[in-house]
């Protein structure tokens, strides 16, 4: 497994942890309003990481795609953080640089 692959799994992990604690908030304080936003673009986009990076090996273009998909949707949520958003960017940016093959050497 690439570095790649792993950064996807903790990305993916990040945004699934993101979701549920948001999830629990709002369940917690009574005002569901928001419950779709947070569980949708929160464990959907981490879900669509996740997925994106298993495919990634078997089908690289698929998988850029709901790579890709999932960091889109997590950007908007989690944008106060300006590092969480920079972490997505650079997902996708490294998915991209290892479908065309010029993703940078990994080690033996």
């Amino acid at each position: 497994m690439s570095r790649t692959w792993w950064f996807g799994v903790a990305v993916g992990i990040l945004l699934l942890t993101l979701g549920v604690a948001e999830t629990v908030r709002v369940l917690m304080s009574g005002d569901l309003s928001g419950l779709a936003f947070w569980f949708g673009t929160l464990i959907g986009g981490g879900t669509c990481v996740l997925v994106g990076t298993a495919l990634s090996e078997r089908r690289p273009l698929p998988a850029f795609a709901v790579t890709t998909a999932g960091c889109v949707a997590g950007i908007l949520p989690t944008m106060w953080t300006v590092v969480v958003p920079a972490l997505l960017v650079t997902l996708v940016v490294l998915r991209a640089l290892q479908l065309h093959g010029t993703a940078p050497a990994q080690p033996a």
